[in-house]
């Protein structure tokens, strides 16, 4: 926990909400941003201790209503049993879920709203944090 904390507390606080032209386009910038560590901390989030460790993903297509669009993005999750890394959620034997994602015109930019969930890491980039020590 205390290495998570002090990654955090060095993460850049850089907008998780970059607007795009379509809302494809905004969520993966958002899932860019989120697997790559980067709401590890942010002004409005706040610090996490754990993150859900992630070896895959896929975006269902991008539903929209006007001006608010969802999506859902499976997660597969990294086997946790036999890690040495108390800042990843358990996920013993791995699995998946899905996480609706609600994506927002404003101003004729599209951008994701960010809940204060569980940030999703993707394995590689918190390995790379970690062994960097940022």
């Amino acid at each position: 926990m205390k290495k998570l904390t002090i990654l955090a507390a060095l993460c850049a606080a850089i907008s998780a909400h970059a607007a795009e032209a379509t809302p494809q386009a905004a969520l993966d910038q958002f899932l860019k941003f989120e697997l790559d560590g980067g709401r590890l901390h942010n002004d409005t989030e706040g610090y996490y201790e754990q993150v859900h460790l992630v070896d895959g993903w896929r975006t269902d297509a991008v539903s929209c209503d006007g001006a608010r669009c969802k999506a859902t993005v499976t997660f597969t999750y990294t086997p946790t049993t036999g890690l040495d890394m108390e800042q990843a959620v358990p996920h013993p034997k791995g699995g998946s879920a899905q996480v609706e994602y609600v994506v927002l015109q404003k101003g004729g930019q599209w951008s994701v709203e960010a809940g204060k969930d569980t940030p999703h890491v993707s394995r590689a980039a918190m390995e790379k944090m970690l062994r960097e020590g940022l």
